[in-house]
């Protein structure tokens, strides 16, 4: 049971690569495989780094508080997925979004900008994602997930095996998404696809309850 719920986990935390792969592969701009490989592992080091607090976390509490606790995180991440693609749906944005590309906070705005439009990760516009873009991309896309990894570790789920898992599906993911936007112009898979992680969050949130 916790090996499936670590695969369910890493697709959720990693459906957004598909996204973005897609966008990448609409836009033509080149993702070598080793700029992959980076950005996979960059979001496997991220849940990594977030499930070693949420271990430490679940030792200072019960075993049931702790399944408890992380099913409540996993719930309030997925519901907080679904009300940020909705809100994006609706061409609403949140007060904070503004706030930080407003005041040019420039390590975090990067990241806003690469998540609202991942054709910004490619910083000097060469058509081609290098290695220190794909690294910047990779912990982009690792941020939303720190949350949910934090809740996953105290949940109970594999410390070492979802984080693998991660990086895995991730990777097949991108590449999936690049393709498939080469094969198909069709724009609208990367921002309805951001229900179904919420989805799976949701859903393994209650699983674990």
């Amino acid at each position: 049971m916790q090996l499936w719920s670590s695969v369910l986990f890493a697709l959720a935390v990693s459906l957004d690569g598909l996204g973005v792969g897609f966008s990448y592969g609409l836009r033509r701009i080149i993702v070598p495989w080793y700029s992959l490989l980076v950005i996979s592992l960059a979001s496997a080091a991220a849940i990594t780094f977030s499930m070693f607090f949420g271990y430490i976390f679940s030792l200072l509490i019960s075993h049931r508080w702790a399944e408890i606790t992380g099913a409540v995180i996993l719930i309030s991440m997925g519901c907080w997925i679904i009300v940020g693609t909705w809100n994006n749906w609706s061409g609403r944005n949140t007060l904070k979004e503004y706030s930080l590309v407003k005041l040019r906070i420039s390590p975090l705005g990067i990241v806003i900008q690469i998540l609202k439009e991942p054709v910004r990760a490619d910083f000097d516009r060469s058509g081609i994602i290098n290695l220190p873009e794909s690294l910047a991309l990779g912990l982009a896309l690792a941020m939303d997930a720190l949350g949910a990894g934090f809740g996953a570790a105290v949940a109970g789920l594999h410390p070492l095996l979802t984080p693998l898992l991660v990086g895995v599906f991730k990777f097949w993911l991108l590449s999936a998404g690049i393709y498939g936007g080469r094969a198909f112009a069709v724009s609208w898979l990367g921002e309805k696809s951001g229900l179904i992680p919420g989805i799976i969050l949701i859903l393994l949130g209650l699983w674990k309850i």
